[in-house]
């Protein structure tokens, strides 16, 4: 057998943990990695143990050997010799390991479960470096049986994009996850014939049509997976048991017992719940009421009613639903914005009184937060038809887990937010479009049926918002701000002179500006790879991110060094080779030059002018994969920013850039086959063909000023009219199910594909537009 050296190091831990001393196998693993003259992966599992347990006999005897003697003299010599860490990292390391220490005196006799919670912890305060130690202690500590810990800890080095020694640690966590994940699998879902996942791993007919129940959830969250690039199999697992398991959180909100033995009791659901579907008279009132007097009962249920991302793209929704034929409600579980957020963060822009001027009832329902079931019953009252989902599992701990697996509607549909399948057998639709979700290869991948869109599924109101900046052909010249000559005011100069706000003092000219706005998280290490391809390729470019979170931007500059590098073949084929780890036969290449050219931006608060920076700062985003850009690519694209993205996955949230495209006559910057090759030479002939770039921006722009009709990638009342007959499409199937059946008979629906109407297909002109302002018609009570 051949075990790769993470695998290795898996099992020798498992050993010490079997033995009970898994903090001398940490010890151990930094004693001999300092002998090796590798400081940084000593100091690494030395801060491990010593959070684990400050007063273990072998790591306090490691740290005097190898810590007190002069820790910033022997980075010095080794960086000379080696060059095995970045500058960056140069001056971090001694109080890493002294924070480490600091940290430790709280773990001292904590059982894997106490320190899930510390971690958890840190997690909420955003502290990625110190949750993704305490999770893996965690883990380790459980012998790796304490599954969410072990998840965990991946998915906050993720958030800083800590991947190891030239991403072999990411390499391993992937394998982590999918293991897990195909574990509990096959532990935890069965179908209806008592078969287990093995039994349709990855078949599309079994997925789609046999029925499954799940003991419990695994491991990994769905909002997790998203940016994983596992098998596309494997998240819709995760997304069924964790949508499985909402029936019991409904319950989680009633008064508990407790058994003998101390443990937590749920309730039983009341005797009504979950409502049965056909238990109303829908039919009769249909057929009773006058076709004036009828209106299909819409629900929007969510917790971002606020300065949030769903809001921000989709609050213009709500201004041209047609309200002679659908009643409007808006269900917020969440919170208004603090007053003096508004006035200074937004200017006085408050979104959630824009929809609450727009749609026929907006309820507020923080008090049922964690009450489900009195929300289900509140639902219930206002006769909803269809309800929609506007969190999916993107808002953990705020959104309305248990809801909707207590039926408070006839018709549930998922939209926008969550990007994947929910899972759940209580949720009907999912809208997507053909090109997102291509109906032949991926509809296996979902529990929903699907409502395919026309144009595009992602809706976005920046042409609708007088705040939001138009694109312009031409830049505006560089003014000065202040009488500073370096100091930027937005608005002004071309990404080249701009720089990202990095250099500006530097002679050298830039000749292109990539960017990518996402969090961190949504990139890996295959990607980064193709970014230093391409910055390679296109001389004198830069790349700018931001800094999302600003702990992860030195784990990126590290990882940027490591795989400009090269490996002493030489050396790994000598005798030695054997005891040979590969950072030891580590040659630098140009990585401290790449990362001269890499600059992070500030997260800018307000999402106006967050926007109105993709003019100013960059030529052309490189997409992340397989969690493409979403609303920051809509901010790109609405400010004239051409996007290369890869198209060879299935992930809903992989193609939305792929669909954007299309739509918007753009196929050209599609990598449609090739994989990472495909999206390097894309990227580089953009850069390097200034008429091919040229054509491309000045095309994309077209697209946003388009007026009478609209472009239908911007029109916003046109997505409406489509979004409209989806859901009345959806109605009127209902309708028209043999209700003599029992509630199964909602499993007669089927996919909808939306054919435009010549009304929708006319497009949007300004006159429409007028009729229809930001403050709707509706009183703010």
């Amino acid at each position: 057998l051949q075990y790769d050296l993470n695998e290795v190091f898996s099992m020798f831990m498992q050993c010490y943990s079997i033995l009970g001393r898994p903090v001398d196998g940490l010890a151990f693993v930094s004693k001999e990695s300092f002998r090796r003259n590798q400081q940084p992966m000593g100091i690494q599992f030395l801060n491990q143990a010593l959070a684990a347990d400050p007063n273990n006999a072998a790591a306090l005897a490691v740290q005097r050997e190898y810590v007190d003697q002069d820790v910033n003299q022997k980075q010095q010599n080794q960086q000379q010799q080696q060059g095995t860490t970045s500058k960056q990292q140069q001056q971090s390391t001694v109080s890493t390991v002294a924070a480490g220490q600091g940290q430790g005196q709280g773990h001292v006799g904590k059982s894997p479960e106490e320190l899930y919670e510390m971690a958890s912890q840190h997690f909420s305060a955003r502290e990625y470096e110190d949750c993704a130690d305490v999770f893996e202690i965690s883990c380790a500590l459980s012998n790796q049986n304490l599954g969410p810990s072990c998840a965990n800890a991946v998915y906050c080095r993720s958030m800083i994009v800590d991947w190891g020694w030239n991403g072999t640690l990411f390499d391993a966590d992937m394998k982590r996850i999918a293991d897990i994940t195909t574990s509990e699998a096959r532990q935890y879902r069965q179908t209806a014939t008592g078969d287990n996942a093995d039994d349709n791993y990855d078949d599309p007919i079994a997925l789609q049509h046999n029925p499954f129940a799940w003991q419990r959830a695994t491991s990994v969250h769905p909002h997790m997976m998203l940016g994983y690039p596992v098998n596309s199999v494997l998240k819709r697992f995760v997304a069924e048991s964790v949508a499985f398991m909402d029936e019991k959180m409904a319950r989680a909100g009633q008064a508990q017992t407790t058994t003998e033995n101390g443990s937590l009791n749920l309730p039983s659901l009341p005797s009504d719940l979950p409502y049965p579907v056909f238990s109303e008279p829908w039919k009769r009132e249909s057929m009773t009421m006058s076709t004036s007097d009828y209106k299909i009962r819409v629900g929007f249920v969510g917790s971002g009613f606020n300065s949030k991302a769903v809001l921000y793209l989709s609050q213009d929704m709500f201004r041209f639903f047609d309200k002679t034929q659908f009643e409007i409600h808006v269900f917020s579980f969440g919170p208004p914005d603090n007053p003096l957020f508004i006035q200074h963060g937004m200017r006085g822009v408050d979104w959630r009184k824009r929809v609450q001027s727009n749609v026929n009832q907006f309820h507020d329902m923080q008090k049922y937060k964690n009450d489900h079931i009195q929300a289900a019953r509140y639902i219930r009252e206002q006769k909803i038809h269809i309800l929609i989902e506007w969190d999916g599992y993107a808002r953990q701990g705020e959104r309305a887990q248990g809801l909707f697996t207590l039926r408070p509607a006839p018709i549930q549909m998922l939209h926008q937010e969550y990007l994947g399948t929910s899972g759940a057998l209580y949720v009907d639709y999912l809208f997507t479009d053909n090109v997102t979700s291509p109906m032949k290869q991926t509809q296996h991948l979902f529990t929903e049926k699907l409502i395919y869109m026309p144009n595009h599924f992602f809706s976005k109101g920046h042409a609708m918002q007088k705040e939001v900046a138009k694109p312009t052909f031409q830049y505006q010249p560089r003014i000065a701000n202040n009488n500073n000559n370096n100091e930027y005011k937005m608005g002004t100069g071309t990404p080249q002179q701009n720089r990202c706000l990095a250099g500006n003092n530097n002679n050298t000219d830039v000749s292109f500006v990539f960017c990518n706005w996402n969090k961190l998280l949504k990139n890996n290490p295959e990607t980064v790879r193709s970014w230093i391809q391409i910055l390679r390729k296109v001389p004198n470019s830069i790349l700018c991110l931001l800094e999302n979170p600003k702990s992860g931007t030195e784990y990126l500059r590290k990882f940027v060094h490591e795989a400009a590098g090269t490996i002493d073949e030489t050396k790994m084929n000598s005798a030695d080779a054997t005891t040979l780890f590969p950072w030891e036969a580590f040659i630098p290449g140009d990585g401290e030059a790449l990362n001269d050219r890499i600059h992070f931006l500030e997260w800018e608060k307000n999402p106006f002018d967050h926007q109105r920076r993709n003019l100013d700062f960059c030529n052309l985003m490189l997409d992340s994969w397989p969690y493409n850009g979403h609303t920051v690519a809509q901010d790109a694209l609405y400010a004239g920013v051409p996007i290369v993205t890869r198209s060879d996955g299935l992930d809903m949230s992989s193609r939305v850039t792929t669909s954007a495209n299309i739509v918007l006559g753009l196929p050209h910057l599609n990598a449609n086959e090739g994989g990472t090759q495909q999206y390097e030479q894309i990227a580089i002939e953009m850069a390097t063909n200034h008429t091919l770039y040229t054509q491309t921006r000045i095309k994309l722009i077209e697209t946003a000023l388009q007026r009478n009709p609209m472009h239908p990638y911007w029109d916003v009342p046109r997505y409406v009219k489509n979004f409209e007959q989806g859901l009345r499409t959806a109605w009127d199937r209902f309708l028209n199910t043999d209700t003599n059946h029992n509630d199964d008979a909602v499993a007669v629906k089927d996919h909808i594909l939306i054919q435009e109407t010549t009304l929708a297909q006319a497009g949007t002109y300004d006159d429409e537009i007028a009729k229809h302002p930001q403050e709707g018609p509706f009183p703010i009570l």
